[in-house]
């Protein structure tokens, strides 16, 4: 289940032709996930939380379309990859266990990139594809995108809990003052 989180950033277009152009831009963006989970097996259950919000300095360069639908309003459309870096971000987990009518429960919190040294160690570098849509009016945009990272995140926790390495993905709404 995806959280809401932020990007903020700066971003440049070149026109190829009169709708055709490339952008890349230089964004921290912050994504992140959380999951409930329950197991059970004879005599064993566990239910808990997990949760992470990582933030990257990220990097997309896109080729878009620009359709003129106005004297001061455009459609535009563009797609192309990203390149990330981890920076920063927090994992959790909180859980509830019970074996044999006996239980217990805990509770761990690290650096979400912690480099394989405690619970966590994401990797840092994370890439994929990227697509916006959006209008454009004067030199204000406003935009639905989606991003999927091919990266795998590694386990959080253990595979049997269901979260069983999962791609990256964003899905943001932009709103962009262009100089």
């Amino acid at each position: 289940d995806s959280r809401i989180g932020f990007h903020v950033g700066a971003k440049a277009e070149y026109n190829i032709t009169d709708n055709l152009y490339g952008s890349a831009a230089l964004l921290f963006s912050q994504k992140g996930a959380k999951k409930e989970y329950g197991y059970a097996e004879a005599g064993y259950a566990e239910t808990g939380k997990a949760s992470c919000n990582p933030g990257y300095l990220q990097l997309p360069i896109h080729i878009g379309y620009r359709y003129k639908v106005g004297e001061k309003v455009s459609i535009f459309g563009e797609t192309g990859p990203y390149f990330a870096y981890g920076i920063c971000g927090k994992a959790k987990n909180e859980w509830t266990e019970t074996y044999l009518g006996i239980a217990d429960s805990g509770e761990v919190e690290g650096d979400f990139f912690d480099d394989g040294i405690g619970h966590y160690g994401a990797k840092r570098f994370d890439f994929g594809w990227g697509v916006k849509a959006g209008v454009e009016y004067a030199k204000f945009q406003v935009s639905l995108g989606y991003e999927y990272g091919f990266n795998k995140v590694k386990d959080i926790d253990v595979p049997y809990k269901g979260i069983k390495k999962p791609h990256i993905s964003n899905f943001m709404v932009s709103v962009a003052y262009m100089f």
